[in-house]
């Protein structure tokens, strides 16, 4: 019992040093996949926003270009944008522009734009996409010029390499609780500050990229601040807030568990597959001797032998009187007795049907014959299978010869003991 314990103790710590061995495998590589493909994210926001800058300074064009019309004091809706007159005025119907403005940063950000509106400077009129109250309550001249003012916005059409476009900290919209985030876009005509655009982002579109990220890549990355490793990076044209990614050791742990143990007896099975294959390759099923298709090879390669060739007495008798499956219980029988006669170093092989061949590194003739003996005797002194089993033996101590010439005086010997009667050994 207590042999068990120990044997089930030592298999156990093997298991979880091959489970820890490839738990750190695997969470060290995914690990490194993961801050690999956070830089990755962190580019593909920055590419998502570059183009909504890029579309929004494209309505710029479209805006200086649009004729005007006379409009009275009131609400107008054109195309499903909307249009606030505050006093009677020529007001450019920006809805064809905005609906395409719309539709472009739409697909750039799945959905996450809010409101898209442009606000005159003149503070007549101003377009909404859709009207929200927040904005009628809010956004008069004053505010237009201080957020322009605020945002770092005034003679932008001066800047050729910085930004001409801004976007803005995170902030909740008052009435509605929308966490968001604003793309200021100012529209210059003859140095003249004439709109500003506002595109106000969901904040949640940079969470659903990285959902959707983590889904395509497979990958764990997470904004939350609970990180074994994290890095931030500051969007094009802000200067606050930046985005927050890292990996999470939990998550980490959760993802690569699994996987680990998956592997692990992975690994276990296949080199439990190979050793089974190796085994069949060297080894006879039925004695654990070595094959002599496998070992043959090797005495070739040798010079010195202390070689006996081992032959169950009257095999064929017992095969014809009690049956093949007795045949192979006597085998294993008197497999097991040599087995128990040699060191752990000496050869043993089956060479054929009922015959063996042992090999014995530094032995001398002496010793060669003390030990046939010992074989002879442990396998005739008790039934195998209520058979009495006997064995003949020959066997040579020579050195710098070859083993065909090894083999063939061995087997000499052992002839000479089978026609003395058996049961015996010769040594030559």
């Amino acid at each position: 019992m207590i042999i068990n314990i120990k044997a089930l103790f030592k298999n156990s710590l093997r298991h979880f040093k091959l489970f820890s061995l490839f738990f750190i495998i695997c969470s060290g590589l995914y690990f490194i996949y993961n801050v690999y493909n956070i830089n990755k994210l962190h580019d593909q926001y920055i590419s998502t926003l570059n183009n909504v800058y890029s579309a929004a300074r494209r309505f710029g064009s479209f805006y200086n270009n649009t004729g005007t019309e006379d409009l009275k004091d009131g609400q107008y809706l054109f195309n499903d944008v909307s249009v606030v007159v505050n006093t009677s005025t020529q007001a450019k119907i920006l809805s064809t522009g905005i609906n395409k403005l719309r539709l472009q940063i739409d697909k750039l950000t799945e959905n996450h734009i809010w409101t898209v509106a442009v606000f005159e400077t003149s503070a007549k009129y101003s377009h909404f996409d859709p009207l929200r109250d927040v904005y009628l309550k809010l956004y008069d001249h004053v505010v237009l010029n201080s957020i322009v003012k605020n945002e770092g916005l005034i003679d932008t059409y001066q800047s050729f390499y910085g930004c001409n476009i801004k976007l803005t900290d995170v902030y909740t919209e008052q009435g509605t609780g929308e966490v968001l985030r604003t793309v200021y876009f100012p529209i210059y005509n003859n140095k003249k500050l004439d709109a500003l655009l506002a595109i106000d982002i969901n904040n949640s579109m940079f969470k659903n990229m990285l959902d959707n990220y983590n889904r395509n890549k497979m990958t764990i990355i997470n904004i939350n601040n609970n990180n074994i490793y994290q890095t931030s990076k500051l969007l094009p044209c802000s200067e606050v807030d930046p985005i927050y990614l890292g990996v999470n050791f939990y998550t980490l742990l959760k993802f690569t568990f699994l996987p680990s143990i998956l592997l692990m007896f992975v690994y276990h099975s296949l080199t439990k597959i190979i050793a089974k294959k190796n085994f069949i390759l060297r080894y006879d099923q039925m004695t654990h001797f070595y094959r002599r298709d496998y070992y043959e090879t090797k005495l070739l390669n040798q010079s010195d032998f202390n070689l006996l060739i081992i032959d169950i007495d009257y095999f064929k008798k017992v095969n014809d009187t009690y049956g093949h499956e007795i045949g192979d219980e006597v085998i294993r029988g008197v497999t097991k007795r040599i087995n128990n006669c040699i060191r752990n170093n000496d050869i043993a092989i089956r060479w054929g049907g009922e015959e063996f061949m042992l090999s014995f590194p530094k032995m001398n003739s002496e010793q060669l014959t003390k030990k046939a003996q010992q074989i002879c005797d442990s396998i005739a002194l008790y039934p195998i299978s209520d058979i009495d089993i006997k064995v003949s033996i020959g066997g040579i101590s020579s050195k710098k010869i070859h083993f065909n010439d090894a083999y063939k005086a061995a087997d000499q010997a052992l002839y000479h003991s089978k026609n003395n009667g058996r049961n015996q050994v010769t040594i030559v």
